[in-house]
């Protein structure tokens, strides 16, 4: 058993003794991005995550893989009283299933959860249930003339003051910016 002392984000925590661990199979919204309704979503995750395991003793059950690219502990988290720690933040929509191998023991729970979570449009899934992050919308560079779906990395790179956006696919292309 770890203790939780506090959420990260939506989908890590810090344990006591400061090892940082990581929810296997999901990945929430980052509290962090140039994109408002990322960080609206981002910060609801957390809050969500918070509520259910800061302070709060766990149960870490871990599969093939039981450190991230980033040396965080990665794990399936459980609550004393049983609750599955990461399927209730999906099953909320606060995060989406992320399964990678080696780590798939809970793939097609998780992909069910999600499924369901878009369905019923929950959370992140709330406004845009082919979407979790944005409305319609695309952001252009206007030096490279290229332009990006809201959610990609490629975005934290571009200096803010060369940003355009674009209401859809569509008007991006119309403007003569590429994907």
């Amino acid at each position: 058993a770890a203790t939780v002392t506090e959420a990260l984000s939506g989908d890590s925590v810090r344990l006591s003794g400061g090892k940082i661990l990581k929810y296997a199979g999901i990945q929430s919204p980052p509290r962090q991005s140039k994109t408002p309704l990322v960080r609206e979503y981002g910060e609801s995750a957390f809050q969500f995550n918070q509520a259910l395991v800061a302070g709060k003793s766990i149960q870490i059950e871990w599969d093939a893989q039981i450190r991230d690219e980033q040396g965080r502990l990665l794990g399936y988290v459980f609550l004393e009283d049983g609750t599955f720690v990461n399927q209730e933040i999906l099953r909320a929509g606060h995060a989406k299933a992320v399964l990678s191998v080696p780590n798939l023991r809970y793939a097609d729970a998780f992909r069910k959860i999600d499924l369901s979570a878009r369905r019923d449009k929950q959370g992140l899934w709330k406004e845009e249930p082919d979407n979790p992050f944005i409305r319609s919308e695309y952001i252009g560079d206007v030096n490279t003339k290229i332009y990006y779906f809201p959610t990609s990395d490629e975005l934290e790179r571009i200096p803010e003051a060369h940003l355009v956006k674009f209401n859809s696919r569509v008007d991006a292309k119309a403007a003569g910016y590429r994907a």
